[in-house]
């Protein structure tokens, strides 16, 4: 049963962090790590993060794809558009570019599972969400880096 649990909570997750992505919003430096960090810490409360009979393996693959995560993270990020609107305010959204990456993401993850499950490795949900925290956190951090160099808002006074 706790099985089932933890993979609705995935799921929701990543149906959650899609709808985000793919529709426009403002961007909220106060709030860019709350979620990263939630995520991050069900992860580790739900454990299994290691195989016990395969330690060192199952800790490889971790290390991998929290790695991978990290790295489609800065690529969801540089793909997203970025934009101030009239007002100063900053907004984003996902583009065709960003799906695309998603997907990449979507496919590395069940790619580094479908390793680990055929070398014997068992891991439970705690180690997606935590790749997943990496993921978003790394996202994240591009799109403030981004937004922050977007130029101010120039009014013209005639």
């Amino acid at each position: 049963m706790h099985e089932l649990l933890n993979g609705l909570i995935v799921v929701a997750v990543v149906v959650f962090v899609i709808v985000r992505r793919f529709t426009a919003r403002r961007v909220d430096e106060s709030r860019f790590l709350v979620l990263p960090l939630i995520v991050a810490v069900i992860g580790l409360t739900r454990g299994n993060l290691l195989d016990t009979h395969h330690q060192m393996l199952s800790a490889g693959l971790l290390a991998g794809e929290v790695f991978a995560a990290l790295l489609l993270g800065l690529g969801l990020g540089a793909t997203m558009r970025v934009w101030r609107a009239s007002d100063g305010s900053l907004w984003n959204r996902g583009t065709w570019a960003t799906f695309g990456v998603f997907l990449a993401s979507v496919t590395v993850r069940s790619g580094m599972a479908a390793a680990g499950y055929a070398t014997g490795v068992r891991t439970g949900s705690g180690a997606i969400l935590l790749s997943v925290a990496a993921w978003m956190l790394t996202q994240n951090a591009v799109l403030m880096w981004r937004a922050r160099t977007l130029p101010a808002r120039v009014s013209v006074n005639l």
